[in-house]
């Protein structure tokens, strides 16, 4: 007997949609009727996926959540902090009531929510997937950050169960956004990493593969100029994807560099296998993704993005990844790759993607046939 699976995924980047893809794969697989619920740009992200594929059924969400963090001078980003704050109580009952109404409507069997905080029903067992238990703001905003720590509290209280995309310590790739003394009776547990990408044996033919990603639009310049300036003296082959959804462009530069604005009408998975070095932000998706394909790396936090940016000092200091402090200080002297700073992808041991998605369709397992 098939079932009908919602999946209700956070629109702020494309971070939590492409991670999910591995899951929504396998329930389609089974012979399952997947709905997906999420903003307009994800709906289209999703679209071209499945194209062709009738077992999906895409929901558009009108009440799209605020791009949080944003705001280049410190009045506008704390303004902006203090109202996304407000709002957020709104949006996440919004979110909870369309739940509702799609599980009724659609018979649906059980909910999958990647960081869509009021992805949930009451009527039938829900599951969030999220890392981000405990949020690392800097002084002068570090209440903020215990504020919204507290809110998540009493959010993920109403999930059937948590489910964190990393690895317990030693390996844990998240750092102290999945630790909170606050979530001990929080019912959650470590699943492993989730990555749209599997490795292929394939030869590496880029030399820096370069992915503009991130929500906030009005970092990106800076960060594509800074970079367009180092690469373009160095030897060997770049490509930019510059992540704009809303465009379709290809261009060739000077110095060996290919422009493409976005992912669409190419091989992704292709592409990071073929890379030596991937040069992008310090997303939490992103780093999945290079653990997956024990990928060489730098990466650069978006200003002003707290989590990003805890990120970058988290792993700087674990040695982990290969981390350039700012975008604003990017060069040809700290813009290099160094061989020790990848313990973590070098881990042979480490379970991958696909233990993961027999991990949580174990544990989901457990719960929808009590």
């Amino acid at each position: 007997m098939t079932d009908n699976i919602l999946f209700s995924i956070c629109a702020l980047g494309l971070g939590h949609a492409t991670r999910s893809l591995p899951l929504i794969k396998y329930y389609l697989s089974k012979g399952n009727k997947i709905y997906i619920y999420s903003e307009q740009h994800i709906i289209n992200f999703y679209k071209d996926e499945f194209s062709e594929n009738k077992s999906v059924i895409l929901i558009v969400n009108t009440n799209p959540w605020p791009p949080l963090e944003r705001g280049k001078s410190a009045i506008a980003y704390f303004c902006n902090i203090v109202i996304d704050g407000l709002s957020m109580p709104h949006i996440i009952n919004y979110d909870h009531k369309a739940i509702e109404k799609l599980v009724k409507k659609y018979n649906i069997k059980f909910v999958i929510s990647d960081g869509n905080y009021g992805g949930y029903s009451f009527k039938v067992p829900s599951f969030l997937i999220t890392h981000q238990f405990e949020f690392q703001f800097e002084h002068p905003y570090v209440l903020f950050g215990k504020a919204g720590s507290m809110y998540n509290v009493s959010i993920f209280k109403r999930f059937t169960k948590i489910l964190i995309p990393d690895y317990p310590s030693p390996n844990c790739i998240s750092g102290a956004l999945s630790h909170n003394k606050r979530f001990d009776k929080i019912n959650s547990e470590y699943v492993g990493i989730l990555s749209q990408y599997n490795k292929l044996d394939i030869k590496q033919d880029i030399d820096y593969l370069v992915v503009i990603s991130g929500f906030l639009h009005e970092h990106k310049k800076e960060f594509y100029d800074n970079l367009i300036s180092v690469l373009e003296k160095r030897k060997g082959k770049k490509v930019f994807i510059m992540g704009d959804h809303l465009n379709n462009y290809h261009k060739t530069l000077p110095g060996n560099i290919e422009v493409y604005s976005s992912f669409k009408g190419l091989n992704k998975n292709e592409l990071f296998n073929r890379a030596k070095i991937i040069i992008s932000r310090t997303g939490y998706t992103t780093m999945m993704d290079l653990v997956e394909l024990n990928k060489d790396s730098i990466l650069i936090p978006t200003h002003n993005q707290s989590e990003q940016e805890y990120l970058a000092k988290y792993h700087k200091n674990k040695g982990f990844f290969n981390i350039v402090d700012s975008q604003k200080i990017i060069a040809n002297s700290n813009l290099v790759h160094n061989t020790k700073n990848t313990m973590l992808i070098k881990n042979k041991k480490l379970h991958k993607t696909k233990d993961t998605v027999k991990k949580i369709v174990s544990i989901i397992d457990k719960y929808i046939k009590k």
